[in-house]
């Protein structure tokens, strides 16, 4: 029987084995020597991203694309960045284009994510990033459809000619069972920020059973409730 570690070691990180977001990927993409120009937020929702892009490099180009029916694009305000509607399927742009493209807690809700997936490897550049996160054990939210483990997840994205380069845990998925269950309580936004429950006691076996880091984040995905990823397209 395959192992998770057999399967996904040469993604899991060992720098460090704190939880992420997809603002993890964002903010090293920028930062990096050579940061894109323009990025494609996919997914959008009410367009939050173009300002974390921008804290970067005020001058980039944000592009966000969503279906027209998203409750969550609906509640978008008026501003002047570029807001393109699709299918869910077909992306309006040219192959071998856009740079990076962005999806922060998208794909469990999209009908077609093989398809998507081969749109987004088909508009990518060579060399170019598609970053963000989604859901592995997270309870029904907002029209979601699917749950992805980073294996399952690993193997959508190599079908579609992508190589998945890293991926991060964020918070556990106790904690987000136990916030649908207990009705989306307020206080439950700070285990974005910080250390959830469970990701808190992993780091208190790890340093006790003297882990090292990547198997630290090796126990964290096992159990996230979300995790962030970074793949790229082939030069």
């Amino acid at each position: 029987m395959a192992t998770l570690w057999e399967l996904m070691r040469d993604c899991i990180p060992g720098d460090h084995a704190r939880q992420v977001t997809s603002r993890h990927y964002l903010d090293e993409a920028m930062r990096s020597a050579d940061a894109p120009d323009r990025v494609i937020d996919l997914g959008c929702g009410r367009g939050a991203s173009a300002r974390l892009f921008r804290r970067h490099d005020p001058k980039v180009r944000w592009v966000g694309v969503d279906i027209r029916d998203s409750p969550e694009a609906a509640q978008r305000p008026p501003g002047d960045d570029p807001v393109v509607y699709y299918d869910g399927v077909r992306l309006p742009f040219r192959t071998d284009g856009v740079p990076l493209v962005y999806s922060h807690q998208v794909f469990e809700h999209v009908a077609r994510p093989r398809e998507l997936l081969a749109e987004i490897g088909r508009v990518l550049r060579p060399g170019g990033l598609f970053i963000g996160s989604t859901s592995q054990l997270e309870p029904y939210h907002s029209y979601s459809l699917w749950n992805y483990t980073p294996y399952g997840f690993r193997v959508l994205v190599e079908e579609a000619g992508l190589a998945l380069e890293e991926v991060r845990p964020s918070l556990d998925g106790v904690a987000l069972i136990m916030r649908t269950y207990h009705g989306r309580p307020s206080e439950y936004g700070r285990y974005w920020e910080e250390e959830s429950p469970l990701n808190t006691e992993i780091d208190t076996w790890a340093r006790r059973s003297r882990r090292r880091t990547a198997l630290v984040n090796l126990r964290k995905l096992t159990f996230c409730g979300q995790f962030a990823f970074r793949a790229r397209k082939p030069r």
